[in-house]
């Protein structure tokens, strides 16, 4: 097994009116690849106490979560996880949230369209929807280039 440090956390959480992308402030964390040969991974967030009452209630539907997860550094790509909570440990001033799932082959055709849809969620429209957007998707390319170049 390897380990490595997770950095950034998003789930993607159906409501009313569609699927949302809700970032998760972490404390700290680690994710696991089990190197089993079916890609399954452990993933290991520690939060704080005020997040309790929402992995509870997420828990307690047992269904699998969409999760973005951005692994080592936060300029590093989100890979997406298909998977379920296991157990919620409460710790003194934070709670640990282990999940584990499935990491999923990219498929970058689907990334703008989730970006547009976060940010129609937001409440975006018009002018102010195509400023965000374009800008949301030139950082992307850059991290990008950066990335290409340090390789």
């Amino acid at each position: 097994m390897k380990t490595f440090r997770l950095v950034g956390l998003t789930i993607e959480v159906q409501g009313e009116n569609g699927a949302r992308l809700e970032e998760i402030p972490l404390s700290g964390g680690l994710i696991i690849n089990k190197e089993d040969g079916e890609n399954h991974w452990m993933i290991e967030a520690l939060l704080t106490e005020e997040h309790r009452s929402y992995f509870e209630s997420l828990s307690q539907q047992k269904q699998e979560l969409p999760l973005y997860v951005t692994i080592s550094k936060k300029t590093n790509k989100p890979a997406e996880i298909k998977a379920k909570i296991k157990s919620i440990m409460v710790l003194e001033e934070h709670i640990s949230v282990l999940f584990e799932g499935r990491m999923l082959a990219r498929k970058a055709k689907h990334e703008p369209e989730k970006l547009l849809e976060d940010l129609l969620t937001k409440g975006l429209e018009g002018d102010d929807l195509k400023q965000a957007f374009t800008q949301k998707l030139n950082e992307q390319r850059e991290l990008n280039v950066k990335k290409s170049a340090q390789t």
